[in-house]
């Protein structure tokens, strides 16, 4: 009776478990990266887009980071939003497609 209670344990604890090693970990630069991308998708100077993706991305990578890599993150979104809300012509469209293009392709990952 007891090997059968600790083997329906363990069993539950790795189907609850399975979903979140499933996702790969995204390396500190990868991960600096995507906060960067969330403070162009957050960004009102380049338009409305849904930030939900990115967010979800972050929150999930967040765990177990050294904190000097959660500063850096922090410090690439809001570099990311002046960025943005300074940029005009050239460099505005440039943004634009950061957002749209490889920051797109990162959330999706």
């Amino acid at each position: 009776m007891r090997t059968t209670v600790i083997l329906l344990a363990a069993a539950s604890l790795a189907a609850v478990a399975a979903p979140a090693l499933a996702a790969e970990r995204l390396t500190d630069s990868q991960f600096v990266r995507a906060n960067r991308c969330l403070g162009l998708t957050e960004a009102k100077a380049l338009g409305e887009t849904d930030a939900a993706p990115l967010k979800a991305l972050i929150k999930a990578q967040r765990q177990g980071r050294h904190i000097s890599i959660e500063d850096r993150a922090d410090a690439a979104r809001l570099s990311a939003k002046r960025e943005a809300s300074r940029a005009e012509g050239d460099a505005k469209s440039a943004l634009v497609g950061e957002r749209d293009g490889d920051c797109k392709s990162l959330a999706q990952s």
